[in-house]
Parts: C-alpha cells; sequence; structure tokens
C-alpha cells in the first residue's frame, strides 16, 4: 500500500499478490468501525472513506507476506489524503479507512493489472 500524488488528485495503491484482485465497495462512513469491533478507530479528517475488499486470504492462507508497512500510512506531498489505516483480515475480508482533508471529495476506483492492484483516486 502506499501513497501517490498526481496533477489534480492523490492515488492510494494497493498491492495484491497473487493472479486477481478481489472485488471491493467503497463508501463513506460516519466512522470507522472495524468488522467484530464494537468501538470505532479514530481517523484523522473530515470525512472517511471506507474501501472494503471482499474475500481476502490471510498471509497464513495464500502465502503471500501481508503489508508491514507503516499503519496508519501518511505521505506530507498528499493534498487530499490525510492518512490511510488498513485492518487485518477478518472473516476473509479486509477493509480499509481513508481520512480526507475536506468533505466527501470525488474519487475512482480502478483494478490494475501485471501486478494485480487497486487504485484509489481522491480528486481534489
Amino acid at each position: 500500500m502506499h501513497i501517490e500524488r498526481h496533477d489534480g488528485f492523490d492515488r492510494i495503491v494497493y498491492d495484491f499478490g497473487g493472479t486477481y484482485a478481489p472485488r471491493w465497495r467503497a463508501e463513506y462512513v460516519a466512522e470507522a468501525t472495524q468488522r467484530g469491533q464494537e468501538t470505532a478507530t479514530r481517523i484523522h479528517g473530515r470525512s472517511i472513506l471506507q474501501i472494503y475488499f471482499f474475500d481476502t486470504d490471510s498471509a497464513a492462507e495464500s502465502g503471500i507476506a501481508a503489508y508491514n508497512g507503516p499503519n496508519p500510512l501518511s505521505d506530507p506531498a498528499a493534498y487530499s489524503v490525510v492518512e490511510v489505516h488498513l485492518t487485518p483480515n477478518y472473516e476473509r475480508g479486509t477493509q480499509s479507512f481513508v481520512g480526507l482533508r475536506t468533505d466527501y471529495p470525488q474519487f475512482q476506483v480502478t483494478t490494475l493489472t501485471e501486478p494485480t492492484r487497486i487504485a484509489v483516486d481522491i480528486h481534489d
């Protein structure tokens, strides 16, 4: 997982090992509540975008190393993205919460191949 700054938008890239990208759902949420948890995680920003990845395997199941970078992840060069928080795999699902600097900016999600990844573009 990493953040890139482009002209007019920030891009969050989720790298997946293997040959397919999981199905996903992206939506704004009022708070960052992980599946299986009762208490919300504090996410910095004015709005929170949740990206939910379906049918994800744990590192133990897939043999592919789990993300081990900073969590939450931030990048001082980012304009719209304050931080990205990735939750552990829970019942074959993985959540990511993105804290954003403004209220509900436009976004676009794209599946990329070779290597398999999902990009979330947050427009300024």
